[in-house]
């Protein structure tokens, strides 16, 4: 079976801060391994806009713990008609979710301490913010290999106190793709349409191509409303601008009914 690539559309704004703390945490944990300082500061000031609420977000946290209650209340309804050799490993999950709620309910006062005041991610984000010649820009380069010389004294702290959340967004994750069942579609001439039920409320749609398609630069690409969608895959080739792709293209759908 060929390997797939997802790729995550959020439909609410509780779904897309989900997505960014994840994508954010994915960044902070590849550049860490091994460490690249750039990259892990890059993904650091991305977590630190989302989880206080930063240049035009909404703090993140309290959305990840309404996301993982609307999990929670999806999962209390599906019992309900499941009988109980099912059951009983939904109400694992449920529990599963409970402890997390009540862990990030707490916050993670550590971490956000972390971000807000370590000298380092404060001047690159600074840094990216402004053009200022005199300013730190110009010395960050020349700093950063001494400065990571014991990368684990700088990271570690972090890395560590923000556990509790990595987990609670794994445990989601996981979830949502693998909450309902892949429906097959083909974008004929490279455009498709999504036609959701107006009877449900979908926070998440998730494509998935097979990767050699991707490796190929097959990317899909999504407008309209959450009544409406349409779907156009685009080639993107090195050096090159994109392109429409104007042919067949099979790709696999989830729309998931949670967090709308």
């Amino acid at each position: 079976m060929n390997n797939m690539v997802h790729f995550s559309f959020a439909l609410s704004a509780r779904m897309r801060a989900f997505i960014e703390v994840r994508d954010a945490l994915d960044c902070l944990k590849k550049a860490s391994e091994p460490m690249q300082p750039h990259s892990w500061l890059h993904a650091a000031c991305d977590l630190r806009t989302s989880l206080l609420g930063e240049q035009g977000r909404k703090p993140a946290l309290p959305e990840i713990i309404g996301l993982l209650q609307d999990m929670d209340l999806y999962l209390k309804k599906l019992i309900a008609n499941l009988p109980n050799s099912y059951a009983e490993s939904i109400q694992q999950a449920r529990q599963n979710i409970a402890n997390h709620i009540t862990t990030l309910q707490n916050g993670i006062p550590t971490a956000c301490n972390y971000l807000d005041q370590d000298a380092l991610i404060n001047a690159h984000l600074n840094a990216q913010k402004k053009h200022d010649w005199l300013g730190h820009k110009g010395c960050m380069q020349q700093s950063l290999p001494s400065l990571w010389h014991y990368p684990e004294e700088r990271t570690g702290p972090l890395q560590q106190s923000i556990i509790p959340l990595q987990e609670a967004v794994s445990l989601l994750d996981h979830m949502l793709n693998g909450l309902v069942n892949w429906d097959k579609q083909t974008a004929i001439g490279g455009v498709g349409k999504i036609a959701p039920d107006r009877q449900a409320s979908y926070g998440l749609i998730v494509i998935a191509l097979p990767e050699e398609d991707v490796h190929r630069g097959i990317i899909p690409d999504i407008t309209g409303n959450r009544l409406a969608i349409r779907i156009r895959f685009q080639q993107w080739s090195a050096g090159e601008t994109a392109k429409e792709l104007n042919r067949d293209q099979p790709y696999q759908l989830m729309l998931v009914p949670v967090g709308g």
